[in-house]
């Protein structure tokens, strides 16, 4: 029988940060959808090109634009259900996939800009601990992703603050130390309207 992670190993709540436009949404998928998008994403195949493995739909991301391919219909399946759940204002038309192995991570930075305001990303596998940091003053903030969970950043969230993943193996969080595995996030965005 599975047991979560949170069952083996019980993780305190801890406040998410008080960022304006961030949304934080827990077991966002079942451990079956888990599985079966798992299983998705590695029947595709990697772009190595980069760091760390990546997968792109819908077009080119980042200044390095690879060829891209139209999104999967797993992918579209899932952008579509994030919008339905009424957490994205306008349907997807870019996904990528990111592959994190432990002691890889990826600077603080804010998404390319030819995307709009949102920025949905679902972490599959694997917790880790992501980091932000407020352009305007040097604020900084941390939480945690757990595995299975959405993050939603719009508008202050989207372009006053930067994100990251620290390049480590372990990340601490409310006392306890978590090895880092192998994390997949998925993220969707929309090109800004002409």
């Amino acid at each position: 029988m599975f047991r979560s992670m949170k069952t083996l190993f019980p993780i305190p709540e801890v406040r998410n940060p008080d960022i304006p436009g961030l949304v934080y949404r827990p077991e966002y998928v079942s451990v079956d959808e888990e599985a079966a998008l798992v299983e998705a994403i590695d029947a595709e195949s990697w772009d190595t090109t980069w760091e760390r493995r990546r997968q792109s739909y819908g077009g080119g991301y980042g200044r390095k634009q690879a060829a891209s391919r139209p999104m999967p219909s797993w992918g579209r399946a899932l952008g579509d259900r994030i919008y339905r759940d009424g957490l994205a204002d306008r349907p997807f038309d870019h996904m990528l996939v990111n592959e994190y192995h432990p002691g890889q991570g990826i600077a603080l930075h804010r998404d390319y800009e030819p995307f709009d305001r949102m920025v949905v990303s679902l972490s599959l596998l694997a917790p880790c601990v992501v980091d932000f940091r407020r352009i305007e003053d040097g604020r900084r903030e941390s939480m945690l992703l757990e595995r299975r969970s959405l993050l939603i950043l719009s508008d202050d969230a989207r372009y006053a603050w930067q994100h990251g993943i620290a390049r480590r193996k372990t990340d601490r969080w409310a006392g306890l130390v978590i090895l880092r595995a192998r994390r997949l996030s998925v993220t969707f965005r929309s090109r800004k309207s002409a």
